[in-house]
C-alpha cells in the first residue's frame, strides 16, 4: 500500500470515528434526558422511535416468542380501562412489585393506554399479578410507549427488516434506548464510508471523496438520524450501497441492494431511478438502438420489482406465519402502498409536513425533540443543501453539453429527489424533512464535485454560456410564437 492511499484511509477512518462519536453522544443524551423526565411523562422514545421500537419489541415477543433482555426486570401491564388499572395499582405492592409508572403528579403516566409499569424479582410474580388483576396484556422490557393499542402494533405499513435488527439488539444486548440505536449508528457509519466510495468511484479524487465523507459525517441530519431507532438511516445506507454498485456499473448487484433498501422502507425503491438513468446512459454511450434501450429499462425495472417482492416475502415469513398470508398481504403490501400515498396527518396537533423543495431551504423542518425550550430539527446544513440544489438546476445545460464527471452525481441526487416529487403529486402530501437523509450524501457529492469543476474558469464561463444558448433558443421560439 502506497503512502498516499494509507493517509487517505487513515483520514477516512478518523472521519467515520468522528461521526460514530457524535452519534453515540447524541443517543446517550436522548437516553439520559428521557430517563430524567420519566416522572413528567417521558418514556425514553424520541419522535417516531415509539412506533418502530415498540413494534420491534412486539414482534420479538409475539412472533419470535422471545423476551427482551432487561435489567432490572420490568414489564408494562395493560388493562381494558382505567378503572381496572386503578384497582390493579392498589395490589401491586402485595405481589412484591415495585410500581414505577402509574401516576405522574396528578395525572396518569399513560394517558392514552390503560397501563402501568412494574419491576419485580421474577417474571413469575409479574404474571401472577397480571392474572389476578385481569390484565389484557403484559409486555416485558422497557416501558411501552403511550398510544392506544400499542401493545398489539407491528408497524405493518413498513417492511420488517429494521424492526428485526432492533429486536435483535433488544434480545442480545438489552432493552434500553442506547441499545435500540446501535443499528442506526452502524448504518450512519456505513453511509459515511459509502459517500467516500461513491465520489471516489466517480472522480478518482481523494480530496473530493474525503470532503464529501466529512460533510456527510458532520451533517446535522445524518448525525441525528444515526442516533435514533428510525427507519430512514437504514434506507439511506442501503440506497447508498445500491448507488455505489450503480456507479461501478454492477447493475445486477444494484438491483439486489435496491430491493434490500426497500425492505427497510418502501422509498428504498427510489434507487431504481438513478439505476435506470445509468443504464440508459451506458446504452447511449455504446450506440444502442432505442428499442434495445427500452428493453433494458423494462428488464431492470422488472428485475427490481421481482427482487423486492421475493426478498420482502422471505424476510416476512415469520409475520406471514403469525398473521396468515392473506392478512399479511392486505396490510403489508396493499395497505402499505395506500398508506404511503395518503395524507396521514393534518391539523394543528400534527408535526409540520414539508414538500421535497422545502428540505433544501430549512422550511417546515420536522421537530424531532424538544427539551428545555430547545428544539432539535431534522434538517441538514441548509446553506450547503440550498447551494447544491440551486447549482444542480443551474448546471443542467452545461452538464448536457460538456458532460463533466459531476453529471454522474447529478443523476444520483436528482434521480432520488424527483421520486419524492412524484409521490407528492400522487397524493403523499405529508412528507417530513427527515426523509431527506436519503439524499444527504448525494447533496454533498454533487456539490463538492461541481464546485471543484467550477474552480476552472473555463468551466464557469461555459455554464453561463450554455444558459445564454438556452435563453436565445427560448427567445427565438417566443418571438415566433408572438409574431
Amino acid at each position: 500500500m502506497d503512502r498516499r492511499r494509507a493517509v487517505t484511509i487513515a483520514i477516512l477512518v478518523a472521519i467515520v470515528a468522528l461521526h460514530v462519536y457524535l452519534s453515540v453522544q447524541q443517543a446517550l443524551f436522548f437516553e439520559q434526558h428521557e430517563i430524567e423526565s420519566m416522572q413528567s411523562g417521558a418514556k425514553g422514545y424520541v419522535s417516531d422511535e415509539v412506533w418502530y421500537v415498540d413494534a420491534a419489541r412486539n414482534i420479538l415477543i409475539k412472533v419470535f416468542h422471545t423476551y427482551p433482555k432487561v435489567r432490572p426486570l420490568g414489564a408494562s401491564v395493560i388493562y381494558n380501562n382505567f378503572s381496572q388499572l386503578d384497582e390493579a395499582a392498589k395490589l401491586a405492592k402485595s405481589f412484591g412489585l415495585q410500581l414505577v409508572l402509574y401516576k405522574c403528579g396528578s395525572s396518569y403516566c399513560y394517558s392514552k393506554l390503560p397501563a402501568l409499569y412494574v419491576r419485580a424479582p421474577s417474571l413469575k410474580l409479574i404474571e401472577e399479578f397480571a392474572n389476578a388483576t385481569h390484565a389484557r396484556d403484559v409486555v416485558v422490557g422497557w416501558p411501552i410507549g403511550d398510544s392506544q393499542n400499542l401493545d398489539q402494533y407491528l408497524n405493518l405499513e413498513h417492511p420488517p427488516l429494521a424492526k428485526y435488527l432492533i429486536a435483535a439488539c433488544l434480545a442480545f444486548l438489552g432493552d434500553r434506548p442506547v441499545f435500540w440505536r446501535i443499528p442506526s449508528i452502524a448504518c450512519g457509519a456505513m453511509l459515511v464510508v459509502l459517500a467516500f466510495l461513491i465520489v471516489w468511484e466517480i472522480s478518482r479524487n481523494e480530496i473530493a471523496a474525503l470532503l464529501t465523507a466529512f460533510l456527510t459525517a458532520i451533517d446535522p441530519l445524518s448525525r441525528v438520524m444515526s442516533s435514533l431507532a428510525m427507519l430512514d438511516i437504514f434506507v439511506a445506507a442501503f440506497t447508498a450501497l445500491a448507488l455505489l454498485f450503480v456507479v461501478k456499473r454492477m447493475f445486477r448487484a444494484a438491483v439486489v441492494a435496491t430491493a434490500v433498501a426497500a425492505c427497510f422502507k418502501f422509498n428504498g425503491i427510489f434507487a431504481l431511478v438513478p439505476l435506470l438513468a445509468y443504464v440508459i446512459h451506458e446504452d447511449l454511450r455504446r450506440g444502442e438502438r432505442p428499442l434495445y434501450i427500452f428493453a433494458d429499462v423494462l428488464l431492470y425495472t422488472g428485475l427490481t420489482g421481482l427482487a423486492f417482492m421475493a426478498i420482502l416475502v422471505v424476510v416476512s415469513i415469520p409475520l406471514i406465519q403469525y398473521l396468515g398470508f392473506s392478512s399479511w398481504f392486505s396490510q403489508s403490501v396493499v395497505g402499505a402502498i395506500e398508506w404511503h400515498l395518503s395524507t396521514k396527518c393534518v391539523g394543528p396537533s400534527c408535526p409540520p409536513a414539508s414538500t421535497p423543495l422545502d428540505w433544501f431551504f430549512g422550511v417546515n423542518s420536522f421537530p424531532l425533540y424538544i427539551y428545555d425550550d430547545k428544539t432539535i430539527y431534522a434538517q441538514g446544513l441548509v446553506p450547503f443543501y440550498a447551494a447544491s440544489f440551486i447549482l444542480a438546476l443551474l448546471s443542467i445545460p452545461a452538464l448536457a453539453k460538456r458532460k463533466p464527471v459531476s453529471r454522474y452525481a447529478w443523476f444520483l441526487f436528482m434521480g432520488l429527489w424527483i421520486c419524492y416529487v412524484a409521490i407528492w403529486f400522487a397524493g403523499s402530501h405529508t412528507q417530513y424533512s427527515f426523509y431527506a437523509v436519503q439524499l444527504t450524501p448525494f447533496v454533498y457529492a454533487f456539490l463538492v464535485l461541481r464546485v471543484f469543476e467550477l474552480l476552472d474558469r473555463e468551466e464557469l464561463i461555459e455554464m453561463f454560456r450554455a444558459w445564454y444558448g438556452v435563453l436565445r433558443v427560448l427567445g427565438s421560439a417566443l418571438a415566433q410564437l408572438l409574431g
